[in-house]
């Protein structure tokens, strides 16, 4: 097996948790004060939907995503303004596990790079709550380049910026279809679905 030299990490639900859900959780309140899972799972279905905030991860301003959907939605432009104005409470906090096992990478040597699928706004506001998102070597950002992952492009962006060999670089996400792409591309992989196992992949790869 080709020695690993680096790793390039997803953020959103690998170092950070991410689910919109937990700030309209907050929003939508039965009479009992539990939240309203059913209006919650609407909402995030017909208004605020995920084709939506992929333009923001395109490169789209959170102004420019309210003004693009208010005019079709206008009785909830209140709800979908706060989409961008709470977005940090969608946001719960790190995934500790992860977190701690980048900075003992980091310290081992091993190089450690970010990809993701954010816009440019929320993720400057997000990596000034979350400073170890600063101890990247480097982070290419969906918003900024105006492509996303799975796009073979953007994967070729860090090969290219980052001076990194896919053979000897560990790619670790949350998607199917990103791990997919990076597969192909010749990365080592782990489909992130908890720490444990990708702790488990780490230490077999001798990162940790």
């Amino acid at each position: 097996m080709t020695a690993i030299d680096a790793v390039l990490f997803d953020v959103g639900n690998v170092l950070i948790e991410w689910d919109p859900r937990h700030l309209y959780r907050s929003i939508f309140v039965r009479e009992d004060g539990s939240a309203d899972e059913d209006r919650v799972a609407w909402f995030l279905t017909e208004v605020c939907t995920t084709e939506w905030h992929v333009q923001h991860d395109l490169g789209r301003s959170p102004d420019e995503q309210i003004a693009a959907l208010v005019p079709h939605h206008p009785e909830h432009a209140d709800l979908i303004r706060t989409f961008y104005e709470r977005f940090q409470e969608m946001i719960p906090g790190p995934i500790t596990p992860m977190v701690d096992a980048k900075r003992r990478m980091k310290a081992a040597g091993i190089r450690n790079y970010g990809l993701t699928n954010f816009g440019v706004e929320t993720f400057e506001e997000t990596r000034r709550r979350f400073d170890f998102l600063n101890a990247f070597e480097d982070v290419v950002v969906s918003g900024a380049e105006r492509m996303k992952k799975p796009d073979p492009a953007i994967f070729r962006i860090c090969i290219d910026r980052f001076g990194i060999t896919p053979e000897r670089t560990l790619f670790i996400d949350d998607s199917p279809a990103n791990i997919q792409t990076a597969s192909t591309l010749g990365f080592e992989t782990h489909l992130f679905k908890e720490p444990g196992a990708c702790l488990e992949k780490c230490r077999a790869l001798g990162l940790i």
